[in-house]
């Protein structure tokens, strides 16, 4: 008993250990986020990007991300994202309440542009971890349901310049995510998410936007999420660079 006992504890502390680790993890994706806020270089063109917004799978999130224009056609950054449960899976099996939290690297390469349609690829890779802190909801913490993901969502879009304020964006995008732990499964597939958004651009260093994705999706356990949708909103501020992009990339 005492070593059944011994074995359960030992466990526990290593689920909450993991959860430090990927607390931690995330810190210092936001840290990372503000030191390439503090250390721009004053002429290149840098943007910040913060939003909030709710989904299907959250009742809330809320996204922070930096933007380095590495070149005239190719575009790099760094994503932290943190949400409240409302609807995910964890073994395929779904969850109702709990965190969850994303850091990944969003990339886009210009592939056209002439006079007002922009066409970019993009694409963004990261790790995505989740859980429920007290299961057993006993409002102690003795134990931690979590899981572990890898994301990857290439996709195509389409920028339309409306006026010298307004832009529309349309697009898709196909998200893949692969739980890692506890166990190795692929989640929910989206054959293709659809992407919708406006932005304007309020002053030369600021510009606010809103987006919507929906699409249909397949696995989870089955009988739920066969259609995905979310709803985002937020304002971009210009760190860097004569004039602040209208693009804007989607970040759910």
């Amino acid at each position: 008993m005492q070593s059944l006992l011994k074995s359960k504890n030992k466990l526990i502390s290593v689920l909450i250990n993991q959860r430090k680790t990927q607390n931690k993890l995330f810190s210092i994706g936001y840290l990372a986020i503000l030191l390439l806020f503090c250390t721009k270089q004053v002429n290149a063109q840098s943007i910040l990007d913060i939003s909030v917004g709710t989904s299907h799978q959250d009742n809330f999130f809320t996204s922070v991300a930096y933007r380095y224009q590495v070149s005239e056609k190719f575009r790099i950054g760094l994503e932290a994202q943190y949400g409240a449960i409302k609807y995910r899976l964890i073994d395929a099996k779904p969850i109702t309440t709990g965190y969850s939290s994303t850091l990944s690297i969003p990339l886009t390469i210009r592939l056209y542009e002439k006079e007002k349609i922009r066409l970019d690829f993009y694409n963004k890779l990261g790790m995505r971890f989740q859980g429920i802190l007290d299961p057993d909801n006993n409002d102690k913490r003795d134990s931690v349901l979590n899981s572990t993901a890898i994301t990857f969502e290439p996709g195509l879009l389409v920028s339309v310049n409306l006026s010298k304020k307004l832009d529309l964006q349309s697009g898709f995008t196909v998200p893949i995510l692969f739980q890692t732990s506890p166990t190795s499964i692929f989640e929910n597939v989206y054959p293709g998410l659809l992407h919708l958004g406006l932005s304007y651009k309020s002053s030369s260093k600021s510009t606010f936007f809103a987006k919507i994705m929906a699409g249909g999706a397949t696995g989870g356990d089955g009988d739920t999420q066969k259609f995905g949708w979310a709803l985002q909103a937020g304002f971009r501020i210009n760190l860097g660079g004569k004039s602040i992009p209208n693009f804007v990339e989607p970040t759910f």
